[in-house]
């Protein structure tokens, strides 16, 4: 909803208030029938469902709640039950709502600015029984209960186009679901629901992978939930009955564990990219993971006639448990899982390396009897010398495995100088040094004393009520820092290498990040905040890792920030001030130009710091940025490419968009050649690696360097002329 606003139902009530303002703005009692509420247009609008009444009313909340419109829905079927018979979407797309009648065969979008339905999303089958809605950026989603002629119900989520309302595919669930609850995540990835098990007081936690159409069962409690909401996969809540408390679990953890895979459609191929790497040594090689189980294919993207079919395709190499890695032309395959009975908790590992060569079309080296820590597939990093980067099993520090003889050549751990403070010895002075701002300590003692004392009162404060007032404040500020102290043992939250390899920069869900070096193996600085949670997801690394742009929120000031750090030295360099809404963000080798998306006002700023320039670039008109959205920064800071659904390609000195390439299906993964003027793209419905030129006058290109090492002298003896390549287009 819009800022500061909140509505409230009870009973046959509504309420909505101005919690800023602290007024009633609109209320409307003793209604014929309880209603349902819903947002569109990013809370501006408010929508009213009158269950029973086949009655909608949209609220403008910018406009002081005023009614925009009445809108009677259409019941072309009679709805089966009498309360609760309405279904309604808890997040829209656009104006747009999608709402059902409960156990009915069909639900319906309503355009809330219109008033009017768009259109009607059937179900696939006439023995459907719709039990919910949802919409996600992509999808509109009817969950449906099909008839079984082995077990009871089983569900079926029928995703349907966003844009044209067509229908797509249908994500099928199993025999021991008994879903009474859905929910789906805010980047719209996951459907979660609630399976209570009859006869039994006991719940699972089961989820549906919308692109993979993976079905997991997560997490089983015993206790009946009432409501829930799981809008992030790091925090799913659900109150039960008879408990006064939340519960919560993290399923984002628990995601990739595929022991929890109850059934996958095996049915459906699936021949598209999921993931490729560039090769360091060979440029002019691409290796492709495709989303089908065990497929491995090589591309060279300089050759014209190879640009159609892979040089290279190797099938049955791993199986689904298994983690494969890409370096060059070698393949590391991490296989043989099993349980270290010599621990004093059982741990699962990683028993066996395999290694492929591509070149040679064989395994070249295996090793057993190893003891490699399962890490989720994109936090294990290959690097130079042959050794594999990980996490250990407590995800407190790194580890470094030696691939050639399997075992551990190097931790890399974190030493905190404040480790040992007592800080129950501390006087209010040593606390008043721990604050490096001085500035900033005596104006938030000033507010405080402002705050809880009038002028009156501190001139007839006693000396011994102004002692007890400094004492409460001085613990007040020991439990402060002794919380800080407490952040520096929690987990790895998540990490960044420099493209060099030499640069490891990880945040750990605090108010700290720490920089270690892996050249000389050492815990280099701790970067703190004391005001501001440190976070890696909008972040980057320069090339060489001495600088790091990331977006954080002051809690003291209540103002979003760019921040550039300076890694030499663990200080920071510049600030950029009131930036919220940052979903993706770039930066050159010399951190000379800084570039993110805002999703709320679907823009790219550009902002060099060393030269206090800071400009905007307006967005085009279907651009939609969203936390899934990418930027890379091409020719030193010239031109930027954005994944956002569509691939836009945007000339920052001119801070103008240049072009945009509009696919047919999703884009899975964009990534830059090694020559940072082709753009590659692998699509989630084709097994063909794209390839996109830009334009431009420096016609050294790395790529054609080096040989052809797959015979491809025999069918294309000739590079790819430049214009050839595909080009961006609008």
């Amino acid at each position: 909803m819009q800022n500061n606003i909140v509505a409230v139902t009870e009973d046959h009530n509504l309420q909505v208030w101005d919690m800023c303002q602290q007024k009633l703005v609109y209320a409307l009692h003793d209604c014929l029938d309880a209603p349902i509420l819903t947002t569109a247009m990013d809370g501006q609008l408010l929508l009213a469902f009158f269950d029973g009444s086949h009655l909608v009313k949209v609220f403008d909340l910018a406009d002081s709640c005023k009614l925009i419109c009445q809108v009677d829905i259409p019941a072309d079927e009679t709805p089966v039950h009498k309360n609760h018979s309405i279904l309604v979407s808890k997040n829209s797309v656009k104006d747009y709502i999608v709402f059902a009648y409960r156990s009915g065969k069909e639900a319906m979008v309503l355009s809330a600015r219109r008033g009017a339905v768009v259109a009607k999303l059937t179900a696939q089958d006439p023995v459907a029984s719709v039990q919910g809605v949802a919409v996600t950026k992509e999808y509109f989603l009817v969950i449906c209960r099909y008839p079984s002629l082995k077990s009871h119900d089983i569900v079926h989520i029928e995703l349907f186009s966003v844009k044209t309302f067509a229908y797509i595919r249908t994500v099928k669930g199993c025999a021991n679901d008994f879903i009474t609850m859905f929910a789906v995540n805010r980047q719209g990835s996951h459907v979660i629901a609630f399976s209570g098990l009859p006869n039994t007081n006991t719940t699972e936690i089961v989820v549906w992978n919308l692109e993979t159409e993976d079905h997991k069962h997560m997490v089983k409690f015993s206790s009946v939930p009432t409501g829930g909401i799981c809008s992030d996969l790091r925090y799913c809540l659900a109150f039960c009955d008879g408990e006064n408390f939340l519960k919560s679990w993290n399923l984002a953890n628990r995601l990739n564990d595929q022991s929890l895979t109850v059934n996958v459609n095996r049915n459906k191929k699936n021949d598209g990219i999921q993931e490729f790497v560039t090769m360091k040594n060979f440029p002019r090689y691409v290796v492709c993971r495709s989303v089908r189980p065990g497929v491995i294919t090589v591309w060279n993207i300089v050759k014209s006639k190879c640009k159609g079919s892979a040089v290279r395709v190797e099938r049955g190499l791993m199986e689904s448990n298994d983690v494969v890695l890409i370096r060059d032309m070698k393949l590391y395959i991490l296989t043989d899982r099993g349980m270290a009975s010599f621990t004093d908790t059982p741990r699962p590992i990683f028993q066996t390396l395999l290694t492929y060569d591509l070149l040679k079309k064989k395994y070249v080296s295996k090793k057993t009897g190893l003891f490699i820590i399962p890490c989720p597939k994109h936090e294990y990093r290959i690097l130079d010398g042959g050794l594999l980067l990980g996490l250990s099993e407590n995800r407190d520090h790194f580890v470094i495995w030696n691939m050639d003889t399997g075992f551990i050549k190097d931790r890399l751990r974190p030493q905190f100088k404040d480790k040992h403070l007592a800080l129950d010895l501390l006087t209010e002075r040593d606390i008043y040094k721990e604050n490096t701002n001085k500035e900033a300590l005596q104006q938030k003692k000033k507010v405080n004393e402002t705050v809880l004392l009038t002028p009156w009162e501190r001139r007839n404060e006693t000396k011994t009520a102004k002692r007890r007032r400094r004492e409460k404040e001085r613990k007040k500020e020991i439990e402060k820092m002794q919380q800080l102290a407490n952040e520096k043992n929690n987990a790895i939250d998540q990490y960044l290498l420099s493209d060099n390899e030499k640069v490891i920069v990880c945040s750990y869900y605090a108010h700290h990040l720490c920089v270690f070096s892996l050249d000389t193996m050492t815990h280099l600085h701790t970067l703190e905040d004391k005001t501001s949670m440190l976070f890696l997801h909008n972040a980057a690394l320069t090339y060489s890792g001495s600088y790091l742009a990331l977006s954080n929120y002051c809690d003291a000031e209540k103002s979003s920030y760019v921040t550039l750090w300076d890694l030499q030295n663990g200080l920071v360099k510049k600030r950029l001030k009131n930036e919220p809404n940052i979903c993706c963000m770039a930066i050159t080798d010399t951190a000379d130009r800084i570039v993110f998306g805002v999703t709320s006002e679907n823009k790219i700023r550009v902002w060099d710091p060393f030269k206090h320039k800071h400009k905007v670039i307006p967005g085009y008109e279907n651009l939609n940025l969203t936390v899934d959205s990418r930027i890379q920064i091409m020719e030193g800071g010239s031109k930027a490419v954005l994944l956002s659904g569509d691939v836009s390609l945007w000339n920052l000195a001119d801070a103008t968009l240049v072009s945009v390439f509009t696919p047919d299906s999703k884009i899975c993964c964009l990534s830059l050649a090694p020559d940072r003027k082709t753009i590659l793209l692998g699509m989630s419905d084709t097994p063909s690696l794209v390839t996109l030129k830009v334009a431009s006058k420096d016609k050294d290109n790395n790529l054609t360097k080096g040989a052809d090492l797959f015979g491809e002298e025999s069918t294309s003896s000739e590079d790819e002329p430049d214009d050839k390549d595909q080009p961006l287009k609008i």
